[in-house]
């Protein structure tokens, strides 16, 4: 009995040290089936006629094309200016309060900015709230900015993207070696110099890779742009499909985006590259904050309280009432209950199937690192730096060519779901198998115990916090996704976001406030856990 257990043990040892394995093999399946509506989209955007590129330059891309790039632009600065501004106020000052803060500012993550644009439209409409302030103090009501317009749309997907570059700048920052600084210091170099040329610089792929993550959810924003009537290439490519039934000229578009999307990851990696330092860990020491008084700590709390209110709290507070009045009106009905419940299966479903699938390719990129296994990572990543609508029109086109039979079925959605969130629980995995040994597996299967065995009693234990995280964020995001869902849900089928969408769409705000709250109130989820983390770093235990 103990030879057959040795002989089963290296048999399956054997399997997993072959150049290629089933491993191997089954982790290349999936990522086939992650990029093959990407494939066809591309296809399909270079095998139309000319005529059609013409045609879409004079009706779509000619107001788009400038109308995305300039919003890239404004939110780029904005949410330079508010997330550096706020990690350097945390990391840099000591003030009573500092410490709840510096968590506090991730806040607005928790809200999609169709919310946050619903809250506001709420609020500026006609009688609203805002109305009432403004004319109060101004008197002429006519001469109030509009939501409705370029700078409504760069405010709002400001507000909801700066904590991508307060979080990344504000990591940057802390790891600042203060040595650094008190060598400038001795050489006579200025204040100003010596914070351009050693803090800025030194943070400079922080604020650069969180400036890419901002900015890459501008390009796959379709809810903002929609309810706040600014068009761009998601809000495009949606009514090419949906009201144009135009799949051609959806893919064009699609394309289009993809390049420019690509282009701005290039681009990231290129500043990034060139800009990147090293420090010396044996001598580091970190820079100790500056302790604040009492004035300047008012200053520098109002600064933070300003920005998480129009950011959180009164987009919040605005949700809440109008929520608590839809309650009173009778708007915890049979029908909302549905549309949660439907939320929550199929984005329990869409969590649960993309992290059993990121498995294989996590553990292969952890544990065989190789040119195969690196390409099948890169590749099933690919769905995260893609927006909602192009991942649709990808399956769409698929599914028209290849498997009919499958049109209106809930596995469009979730293959949408598992395509566009699935690098979210592969990073979660692949970091926390990386950080378990490698001898705990050897030495199971010494002992004679086969890879599935090991992998279920040894590491799947070790990695299990890894794999749950990835699937909170997962179904999190699942719940908050809007044009894939738009695009691909069988019929009468809606989630909350959905509902808040149309019911915003026609200026039913009472309607849309209680699956707008619960959508906010699920995204405090994931901040949970990146609180968790921060508290760690920190030095913080945190319970």
């Amino acid at each position: 009995m103990r030879g057959g257990g040795e002989g089963e043990g290296e048999r399956h040892f054997n399997i997993m040290t072959k150049p290629i394995s089933y491993l191997h093999i089954f982790a290349v399946g999936i990522a086939a089936v992650a990029a093959i509506p990407i494939i066809f989209t591309l296809f399909s955007a270079l095998t139309v006629e000319p005529e059609l590129w013409k045609r879409l330059y004079d009706t779509r891309l000619k107001v788009i094309l400038p109308n995305t790039i300039k919003l890239l632009i404004s939110v780029g600065i904005l949410t330079l200016l508010i997330g550096v501004t706020t990690a350097w106020i945390v990391t840099r000052y000591d003030f009573r309060g500092k410490g709840i803060w510096e968590w506090l500012l991730i806040l607005p993550l928790a809200i999609p900015g169709y919310v946050l644009a619903y809250a506001y439209a709420s609020i500026m409409a006609p009688g609203g709230q805002a109305q009432s302030i403004w004319s109060s103090i101004f008197g002429d009501v006519s001469k109030m900015p509009s939501l409705y317009s370029f700078w409504g749309v760069s405010l709002i997907l400001s507000l909801v993207n700066y904590p991508y570059v307060y979080l990344l700048t504000r990591a940057s920052l802390l790891n600042q070696n203060v040595k650094y600084h008190e060598a400038a210091r001795v050489m006579g170099v200025p204040k100003y110099k010596r914070l351009w040329s050693i803090n800025i610089r030194m943070a400079y792929p922080g604020i650069i890779a969180g400036l890419a993550l901002a900015l890459m959810e501008v390009m796959a924003d379709f809810g903002t742009v929609a309810l706040l009537r600014y068009p761009t290439f998601t809000e495009a490519i949606y009514r090419q499909m949906t009201a144009r039934f135009d799949p051609s000229g959806a893919a064009a578009l699609a394309f289009v985006l993809v390049a420019i999307t690509f282009l701005l990851l290039n681009l990231e990696r290129y500043f990034r590259g060139k800009r990147s330092f090293e420090q010396t860990k044996g001598s580091f020491r970190s820079q100790m904050p500056k302790k604040l008084d009492f004035q300047r700590t008012i200053v520098m709390t109002a600064v933070i309280l300003l920005i998480l209110s129009f950011a959180f709290f009164i987009p919040v507070t605005v949700l809440i009432n109008m929520a608590w009045d839809a309650i009173t009106k009778g708007g915890l009905d049979s029908r909302f209950i549905k549309f949660t419940l439907n939320t929550i299966l199929i984005s329990a479903a869409g969590a649960t199937i993309a992290s059993i699938l990121a498995i294989p390719a996590a553990y292969l990129h952890a544990r065989r690192p190789g040119i195969l296994s690196k390409s099948v990572y890169y590749v099933s990543s690919l769905g995260y730096s893609l927006p909602g609508p192009v991942i649709a029109v990808g399956i769409l086109l698929t599914v028209a060519m290849l498997f009919n039979w499958l049109y209106g079925s809930i596995l469009l959605l979730l293959m949408a779901y598992v395509i566009r969130f699935m690098p979210i629980s592969l990073q979660s995995q692949d970091s926390s198998i990386s950080m378990v040994s490698r001898s705990m597996e050897d030495a199971s299967r010494t002992l004679g115990a086969g890879t599935w065995k090991t992998f279920k009693d040894i590491l799947l234990p070790l990695i299990r916090r890894g794999i749950l995280a990835g699937w909170v964020v997962v179904f999190v995001d699942c719940m908050k996704e809007l044009p894939a869902t738009m695009m691909l849900r069988p019929l009468a089928f809606d989630t909350l976001a959905v509902r808040v969408w149309v019911e915003a769409s026609e200026s039913l705000w009472e309607m849309a406030a209680l699956p707008a709250l619960l959508i906010v109130l699920a995204g405090l989820l994931p901040l949970i856990i990146i609180i968790k983390k921060m508290g760690v770093q920190n030095g913080v235990e945190i319970t």
